[in-house]
């Protein structure tokens, strides 16, 4: 941070541009937002800031003239760190609004995390968020328990029957992790759901997808011993056969693309009758709201599943794509007001930034943005 633009910040002189990277400079310090943080603790990390300014500072020979300029910016970072502090320490002052002036501050949004809601077939509701680890439910046969914030089936006897259905459901702002009674792995994307048997038959896996999902699905033999039970997956008017592979289904109802992308083993995606097979690297599905199933080559198998890994990651996208993934994930509302931006971006950022971090990448490339309670203002 050059100490000019500091200087023209206290003066006032700052162009709105200048304020915003100032501002941002000081998020970058991790200054406490709320009340009540330790004051001893936030001054050490603005010392530790300022003492790494000084050590960056190129070595020159006039030391009088140098030891007066590193007081002095010093000086300066205490003072404008000090006013943000009680600025975000005071959430009633009207000095808060007068220093940021920026809406991204003042209704900074945390990132979703791990909560989802699970129906039994018995009609019985359980929040998972709020549920302590262990035994959850006990069924006809079957053991429903919750370790680290995973759902896991389990099998206690022979008296099993495949009718009857559960179903993991994540809101908005959310994920969750599910070990199906084969004992395949499913991870669920915000606002998305999967609905399976407590116990599958031997001929068959069946489960049902809405939202996203991504899969690593357990190598079971049939009973002859000579050939593997499938596992298929109903997504939309698409069904994805597997007989034990690992790949992620996005099937989120008013996106452009709907698309089911392979990582490893192979699958078989059909709708309306026509049926294609998918090597690793490969992906199909539909886009552009045509019904045609479309088979894609050499895609990027890391864009497909970075929401599992926790990132967000983009590769020429475009803003409705992009608003679309935060939305879910910070449990938002998107307003555009005029025209929708026709810029494309790619790049990548983490999940667990707040919202504000995600956003202000979006207006370094020329996007504007206010954020009003939930609510997202594209404009």
């Amino acid at each position: 941070m050059q100490q000019e633009l500091i200087k023209k910040y206290l003066e006032g002189t700052a162009t709105e541009e200048e304020r915003t990277e100032v501002e941002f400079w000081y998020a970058s310090v991790q200054l406490p937002f709320q009340q009540g943080r330790d004051q001893d603790a936030v001054r050490s990390r603005i010392y530790a800031k300022t003492q790494q300014m000084i050590a960056d500072e190129p070595k020159v020979k006039q030391f009088s003239w140098l030891n007066w300029r590193l007081l002095s910016t010093a000086a300066a970072i205490l003072l404008v760190a000090g006013i943000v502090f009680v600025v975000f320490n005071n959430q009633q002052s009207a000095e808060r609004n007068a220093l940021l002036g920026n809406a991204l501050f003042r209704n900074d949004i945390a990132p979703g995390g791990d909560q989802a809601v699970l129906t039994l077939a018995d009609g019985r509701i359980i929040s998972l968020d709020t549920a302590a680890d262990g035994k959850l439910a006990g069924l006809t046969g079957i053991e429903i328990s919750k370790n680290k914030g995973v759902i896991v089936y389990s099998p206690v006897s022979g008296n099993l029957s495949s009718n009857r259905y559960n179903t993991l459901s994540t809101p908005k702002g959310a994920k969750y992790e599910l070990v199906l009674p084969d004992g395949s792995h499913v991870w669920l994307n915000a606002l998305s759901s999967i609905r399976y048997p407590e116990v599958f038959n031997a001929s068959q896996r069946n489960v049902e997808v809405k939202g996203e999902a991504y899969f690593e699905v357990a190598h079971l033999e049939a009973k002859d011993k000579k050939s593997r039970i499938p596992f298929v997956v109903q997504a939309g008017n698409e069904q994805i056969e597997v007989l034990g592979t690992h790949f992620n289904v996005h099937y989120y109802q008013g996106d452009a693309i709907q698309l089911t992308t392979l990582l490893e083993g192979a699958v078989k995606v059909s709708s309306k009758g026509k049926s294609v097979l998918l090597s690793p690297g490969e992906a199909a599905g539909t886009q552009n709201g045509k019904q045609e199933i479309q088979k894609f080559t050499n895609v990027n198998t890391e864009l497909a599943v970075a929401w599992k890994e926790g990132e967000f990651q983009f590769e020429d996208a475009s803003v409705p794509e992009i608003m679309n993934q935060i939305a879910r994930w910070y449990d938002v509302e998107v307003i555009y007001q005029g025209e929708i931006p026709q810029e494309h971006f790619s790049g990548k950022v983490s999940r667990t930034e707040n919202l504000s971090e995600v956003i202000e990448i979006l207006k370094r490339g020329g996007i504007r943005f206010k954020i009003n309670e939930r609510k997202i203002i594209v404009y």
